[in-house]
């Protein structure tokens, strides 16, 4: 493998060290927040996309920028025009499989109430009542999934492992047959979205924020699951439902839980209501977080493509501004 020049500009722990051990014959650039001079001679910079926001127009000898997150919507609205070098995003399987666990976990918890169970320890009470011991499994459950890249496919497929019946919703009119732990008959586009809602017993969002995904589930959409009354899982981004149609959603019954990990305004303010509300469990946005050693991992595998001048999958794309 070529010598190659690395700037690492990350919040990351040990995220240099972690490339330095990857790929022992890089030179590898430490760039601190207070002394970013340095950037404007760097080809290669591997970064997170919020310190990257006042840079991304002035690095004249930039030709590839690989993010530390899945997600490009935090620094998307100040790219007003085209990038002049590569940008790839930071997913795969390492988010895949902490993503998975992350939902397995939280369906888990929930089928066997375990918020219940913590609560009677501490009360010294033992009880079998209920969903504590009449619970379901994974396999007694129909799951949808809305967006099936990578991450979504990860999920989809761990589920499966389960026995879950999976269904799945992208944007794509045809299924891809990579994804072969979905069959045909189980997959939605646009015009599928009320039969997904109306079938799953649990709802997962995974999908990214878009000019097509923004509103996705506003207004009344969610209706379509009042005969089930899933639970709503969202580790997508918070773009997809007003926070007071979600709110409604939950009031009129038509969802009997939400899960949330993402929000539309990020940290969740004080004064919403979600915080206080039963039905409603939340975390800080940390469903997955950007490991140092996985980022450079894939950073490792995506240089080899790169000086090979091969395709990388997690290529930033304008026109979808994902």
């Amino acid at each position: 493998m070529s010598k190659i020049r690395v700037h690492v500009f990350s919040k990351i722990p040990n995220l240099s060290k972690e490339i330095q051990l990857a790929l022992p014959s890089a030179i590898v650039y430490d760039v601190l927040p207070d002394n970013t001079a340095s950037l404007k001679d760097a080809e290669i910079i591997v970064g997170d996309f919020d310190l990257m926001i006042p840079h991304i127009y002035h690095l004249p000898q930039l030709k590839w920028l690989q993010g530390t997150w899945a997600g490009v919507d935090k620094i998307f609205p100040y790219i007003n025009k085209p990038l002049p070098f590569l940008c790839t995003r930071y997913s795969g399987r390492y988010f895949g499989q902490i993503m998975s666990e992350y939902v397995i976990t939280q369906i888990v918890c929930n089928e066997r109430d375990f918020s219940t169970i913590r609560f009677n320890q501490q009360q010294q009470i033992w009880c079998q009542d209920g969903k504590i011991s009449d619970y379901r499994v994974i396999s007694d459950l129909t799951i949808g999934i809305l967006g099936l890249g990578t991450i979504g496919s990860w999920i989809g497929r761990c589920l499966s492992m389960f026995g879950a019946k999976i269904l799945g919703y992208g944007r794509k009119t045809h299924l891809d047959p990579a994804i072969d732990f979905l069959s045909s008959d189980c997959y939605y586009s646009k015009s599928g979205l009320s039969d997904i809602l109306r079938k799953s017993d649990y709802i997962i969002n995974v999908l990214p924020a878009t000019s097509e995904t923004t509103g996705l589930l506003n207004g009344s959409v969610l209706k379509n699951c009042e005969e089930k009354k899933p639970i709503f899982i969202n580790i997508g981004r918070g773009n997809i439902i007003k926070e007071d149609d979600l709110v409604q959603a939950i009031k009129n019954g038509w969802i009997s839980k939400a899960i949330l990990d993402v929000f539309e305004v990020e940290p969740l303010p004080k004064d919403s209501v979600l915080w206080s509300m039963k039905e409603v469990a939340i975390t800080p946005h940390i469903a997955a977080t950007s490991q140092a050693r996985h980022v450079a991992e894939q950073f490792k595998e995506n240089v080899s493509l790169y000086l090979e001048n091969k395709p990388i999958s997690t290529a930033f794309n304008f026109g979808s501004s994902y």
